[in-house]
């Protein structure tokens, strides 16, 4: 009897046991059961540049608009491009032909149904020099056409094995507008209709831009996948709250008046570890597609040497310069092709080192009279900021006379869009394919000044065979060393915060926040 009942207790215990890991586990799946409703606060580190979605590529208008827009095609996790208001897409055998099925029934914001003729509408915005900071990527077009209310053509010139890539680019957004929307805001998109599953309501600048959960919202199946798969809006309202201040956005979101910080200061990361973890703060890191660097607006005077040019490459130290934005957190690239893309080789590695006697002897090659160099700036991204400080330092140590310009934002991307700068630090949107990448090298006007570049770049974009395209690129980057187009320093981490109440939220390497699938538990 007295054996019959250790058993019994034996039995009971494990019984009560299970039971208790059972309900605990239980517990567990139900606190992360995605939750409807309620308001997210996000610290941007800058205001947006436009509500126009092809108008700029600042990225900052991307992570924003984003959300409301929606493009053909967009890459996943892996950097695969897949659907997004198109339900599938196919290429003819020559790639000159793309044909795009869209999802049937899909509605815009204003209840109209998304068809083919919007699309049409759109890519012909997108083609226009006028409306399009990035047409040229369109250039190979010939004509579009509209097989029925939910097929569209797109037939090129040539054969485009990479076209694809200009339809799924990150900034700007190539989305799909109303057709005639732009005409009937008077010309430019203030008020951005899309498709997306949260829909504007009202930007105010340098204070909010506020967007709310789109009731009405389809999109595809399967699970969320980079910018692809379901977006499935649980939160409904979203507040984009632009805090340049690095020190002003770390209390902001201390003080919980943001939820969600992207761009999260590098110096702050130590007292992450010991102080803002501790309180619930969580910080993402992954290493990211964006680079920055020293660029040449090589038409403008007296660096349109390309001596004087590669005087100046001497002269950086690109891991000093990536210290100094970065404190660690980066990874060192001369190249525009990033280091965990498919077509990084060793060849990419080679650029200048810092030698101040080989500086100094090609300023002197070049004709330099000590003519003043104007390094233009701007503080809205502090980083950019830092990095123009260390490259102003380690110019003017060889002798040339460089003067920092610091200006706001928008002047500084309007003027690298035109070509009309000297010198200045630009971070560029991510590219994962590199004939788009370079396809940058258009704002500076080094491909007009070398049109053999471009031409190595069109044979990337026209041929689909992986070791073709790395000679290519290969061939571009050896180029780009000698010719000393930018002088590129690295590839920064991704960082971003947020409290622990957030979830479902994932930090991407494109550096594109993504909000549909978050919700809070609090």
């Amino acid at each position: 009897m007295e054996q019959f009942s250790k058993s019994r207790r034996k039995m009971l215990f494990i019984l009560l046991s299970g039971l208790i890991l059972f309900f605990c586990s239980t517990a567990s799946l139900l606190a992360e059961t995605p939750k409807a409703g309620g308001e997210i606060k996000v610290r941007i580190r800058t205001d947006l540049v436009s509500t126009d979605p092809y108008k700029s590529t600042a990225l900052i208008n991307a992570n924003v608009l984003g959300h409301i827009l929606e493009p053909l095609l967009a890459y996943n996790e892996n950097l695969k491009i897949v659907p997004v208001v198109a339900e599938r897409w196919e290429a003819s055998n020559d790639y000159k032909t793309y044909t795009f099925h869209l999802i049937k029934g899909k509605k815009f914001h204003n209840g109209q149904e998304m068809t083919a003729e919007d699309v049409n509408y759109s890519i012909k915005r997108m083609m226009n020099p006028e409306t399009c900071a990035r047409a040229k990527l369109f250039d190979g077009v010939d004509r579009i056409e509209v097989v029925d209310k939910y097929t569209i053509k797109i037939h090129l010139q040539k054969s485009a094995a990479g076209f694809p890539h200009a339809l799924a680019v990150i900034s700007p957004l190539m989305a799909i507008l109303p057709k005639g929307e732009a005409e009937r805001q008077g010309g430019e998109i203030k008020h951005p209709v899309g498709t997306g599953p949260f829909k504007f309501v009202e930007w105010k600048p340098d204070r909010h831009v506020i967007l709310e959960k789109f009731e009405n919202y389809k999109g595809q199946a399967g699970p969320r996948d980079g910018m692809g798969g379901e977006r499935i809006a649980y939160l409904d309202k979203v507040t984009f709250v632009p805090v340049p201040e690095e020190s002003v956005s770390i209390m902001s979101l201390l003080n919980k008046e943001v939820d969600l910080m992207t761009g999260f200061p590098p110096k702050y990361m130590d007292k992450y570890r010991d102080e803002y973890s501790k309180k619930g703060v969580k910080v993402q890191e992954i290493p990211g597609l964006v680079w920055v660097g020293v660029h040449f607006g090589v038409t403008q005077p007296v660096v349109d040497n390309v001596q004087f040019r590669q005087a100046c490459a001497y002269a950086l130290d690109i891991e000093q310069l990536a210290k100094a934005a970065f404190m660690g957190y980066a990874e060192v690239n001369p190249s525009a092709v990033a280091k965990s893309n498919q077509y990084w080789t060793s060849a990419h590695e080679l650029f200048y080192k810092q030698d101040t006697s080989k500086s100094k002897e090609l300023l002197k090659k070049s004709g330099y009279n000590g003519e003043e160099i104007l390094l233009t700036t701007t503080k809205k991204y502090n980083y950019f900021y830092k990095m123009a400080v260390a490259a102003h330092a380690q110019l003017q140590a060889v002798g040339i006379n460089v003067k920092l310009n610091v200006v706001d934002w928008p002047v500084l991307a309007k003027g690298q869009a035109k070509g009309e700068l000297q010198m200045y630090i630009l971070g560029a949107s991510p590219m994962p394919d590199p004939a788009l990448a370079y396809a940058y090298l258009f704002r500076n006007k080094f491909l007009d000044v070398y049109p053999d570049v471009e031409e190595l770049r069109q044979q990337a974009l026209n041929t689909a065979d992986v070791k073709a395209r790395t000679e290519l690129f290969e061939q571009i980057h050896k180029l780009c060393y000698e010719r000393v187009p930018w002088v590129l320093s690295c590839n920064y981490n991704r960082l971003q915060a947020h409290w622990d109440y957030v979830k479902g939220y994932q930090v991407l390497s494109t550096s594109v926040p993504r909000l549909w699938g978050v919700w809070l538990e609090k």
